[in-house]
């Protein structure tokens, strides 16, 4: 493995410090490489100091970088907006535009809820030369781009809260651009706002990882079967040892009627912030009018 800084990016507001501090300490806590080529940007929406203060004390004792970003709003003026998917969660389609110059030639784009539990920069040794990004198929999803009537080269269909990108590849090909161009362009076609997005312009782009890299909650829970044997066996294989644990589904660990055998992961790295108690972060799930729905639903 090179010795090319491990770049993890981001995206946050003010709400969701305390669940993205208790990622990167999880990432720190599980590497066997130093902790100081580690380099973490958050791209920003209105993060409050108090928070910022907290999350920087947290990370204090690790000796890895911290930047905060931030972009020009206006080029989400024209998203879809909901209490679940906020705003900030499109912010990672320009991601790889901030590096232009800065000779990142990848990054490790990661959502907020989730947590490592092991040695993430064994992903650096994967070859992208072939491919935009890594990613994770989504497991709830299989058949999305066929429902979007897209002619796409292949029916893969990723997960983006976590993508592996070949920076170079992006901004050669300008995949920002027409990600953003495909939104302002289809707004009919998009259920799963960027994600959608994002697998119209990258399908047969991409390179598949195991799913344990995004072990997503459908598939710690066992709630959905994958369409193969062999996918339901890596979907098996997951549950045993999962790399990265991606609390996507709609009932969080920081909500109180979270009860999955994974919240203990959770709590052990969240304990290591500097952030009050976890017990006082608890909330309802049920307390804002988008899952109220869901539940009747």
């Amino acid at each position: 493995m090179n010795e090319e800084r491990i770049t993890i990016v981001s995206c946050c507001n003010d709400a969701f410090v305390p669940h993205l501090t208790t990622l990167f300490v999880s990432i720190l806590e599980n590497t066997h490489t130093p902790t100081s080529r580690y380099s973490f940007y958050i791209i920003e929406d209105n993060i409050g100091i108090k928070n910022r203060q907290l999350l920087l004390q947290s990370m204090n004792s690790y000796n890895a970088k911290v930047t905060f970003l931030t972009i020009d709003n206006s080029n989400f003026a024209h998203v879809v907006e909901s209490d679940r998917i906020p705003r900030t969660a499109y912010f990672r389609i320009v991601a790889p535009e901030l590096f232009r110059e800065m000779g990142v030639k990848k990054l490790l784009y990661l959502d907020c809820d989730m947590v490592a539990v092991t040695d993430i920069a064994q992903l650096w040794a994967l070859d992208l030369s072939d491919y935009l990004l890594a990613a994770v198929e989504d497991a709830g999803f299989h058949h999305r781009l066929e429902k979007m009537s897209l002619p796409v080269h292949s029916a893969l269909y990723f997960n983006s809260g976590f993508m592996l990108i070949n920076v170079e590849a992006w901004l050669r090909k300008e995949i920002t651009f027409r990600v953003l161009n495909f939104i302002e362009n289809h707004p009919e076609k998009l259920r799963f706002h960027d994600q959608d997005a994002l697998n119209a312009v990258l399908s047969g782009q991409w390179l598949q990882l195991h799913p344990s890299w995004n072990a997503q909650s459908y598939i710690m829970e066992g709630v959905k079967e994958h369409p193969l044997p062999e996918g339901e066996k890596e979907y098996e294989e997951t549950r045993k040892q999962p790399k990265i644990i991606h609390y996507s589904g709609h009932v969080k660990p920081w909500h109180g009627e979270f009860d999955s055998p994974t919240l203990k992961d959770y709590e052990k790295y969240y304990n290591l912030t500097a952030f009050p108690p976890y017990k006082q972060f608890l909330v309802k799930a049920y307390d804002c009018p988008e899952m109220v729905r869901k539940k009747i639903e």
